[in-house]
């Protein structure tokens, strides 16, 4: 991954070490960020996990860059998501204290070995919580330590992971209406959770299929809005969340139909969250939709995002799959 940079308005405070801890023998210093946010502790610390994919910015903060669609927490790892489904850990959860701590081995794109530790403590103040990042354990990188750490510390590391996490954190009354795409969604997912499917006709998707695809297709939902976000030219088109292997793999790595449904779950309520950050003038932007069925292109043109997201999501890609899962219905 990209190192993970920041810019905030973030308060540094460090020990009164100097940069050239590694050649005196000095354990390096942690980096310590800071941000407060008008949300009870209880808030502060559930949009820090639970929204976790909707307010990262992962255009520029990621391993997929703009192919990725968001990041989660599954089974004490945090995780990043591909818009084809592919994954990549970023960290194993070491503790898990709601709604006080949170710490983790932190390795994005890297393996385990290489890991050392962030820890974000949430604390009640009079007008919300104040957040602390604190990232060290550099000593085990050597000679390595403070170019690695340095990577954290400029004007786009851990200081704008936390302007993005404010920002996320903002209760913002003139967002975008959902509770169209909002119904839909949970009319989907009980029809999917009746179960009772029998074999799909030769040739077509089964259940497991439908709601695989419809979790892929809200991965590359929140990437465009992440691109809007990020003042990124967006691309939106659905031919990775039709491959059948993409289907088979998010399947798969589910486990069984429960872990499929709570996959397909996070993924919606990720793409909600994430497009109440858009603006009116992002939701009337123009974004170029490149998309296929059956392998017939039937849309290829620019059309204002909100209109894509909320009108069409509910009305006709909700609804045909919705339809569909009952067609498969014994």
């Amino acid at each position: 991954m990209s190192a993970m940079r920041i810019k905030l308005q973030a308060i540094r405070k460090v020990d009164a070490m100097t940069e050239t801890t590694t050649t005196t023998g000095t354990t390096p210093p942690p980096i310590l960020r800071t941000a407060v946010v008008a949300r009870s502790i209880d808030e502060a610390f559930a949009v820090f996990t639970e929204e976790i994919g909707a307010w990262w910015p992962v255009p520029t903060h990621s391993v997929f860059g703009a192919q990725c669609g968001g990041v989660q927490f599954v089974d004490g790892r945090l995780v990043e998501f591909g818009t084809d489904g592919s994954e990549s850990t970023w960290a194993e959860v070491l503790e898990w204290d709601p709604p006080t701590r949170l710490a983790l081995a932190w390795h994005p794109g890297g393996a385990m070995e290489d890991a050392n530790r962030v820890e974000v403590t949430f604390e009640e103040e009079a007008f919300g919580t104040r957040v602390q990042l604190r990232h060290d354990g550099w000593e085990k990188f050597g000679e390595e330590a403070m170019q690695r750490r340095r990577n954290y510390v400029g004007p786009s590391a851990w200081g704008h992971i936390l302007d993005h996490y404010a920002d996320g954190s903002e209760v913002r009354t003139d967002s975008v209406d959902l509770t169209r795409v909002a119904a839909a969604y949970n009319e989907f997912f009980a029809e999917a959770a009746r179960g009772e499917f029998g074999r799909a006709p030769d040739g077509e998707w089964d259940a497991a299929h439908v709601v695989a695809h419809v979790a892929l297709n809200d991965l590359a939902m929140t990437a465009v809005t992440h691109a809007l976000v990020h003042q990124q030219k967006p691309l939106f088109e659905n031919i990775a969340c039709q491959e059948r292997s993409n289907l088979a793999a998010v399947i798969e790595s589910c486990g069984d139909w429960a872990g499929l449904l709570a996959f397909g779950r996070a993924c919606a309520n990720r793409s909600m969250v994430a497009m109440r950050r858009l603006d009116a003038d992002q939701l009337a932007q123009p974004v170029e939709c490149r998309l296929e069925h059956d392998g017939v292109v039937v849309v290829e043109d620019s059309r204002p995002w909100g209109l894509m997201a909320t009108d069409s999501q509910a009305s006709f890609h909700l609804s045909a799959h919705i339809n569909q899962l009952r067609d498969l219905r014994i």
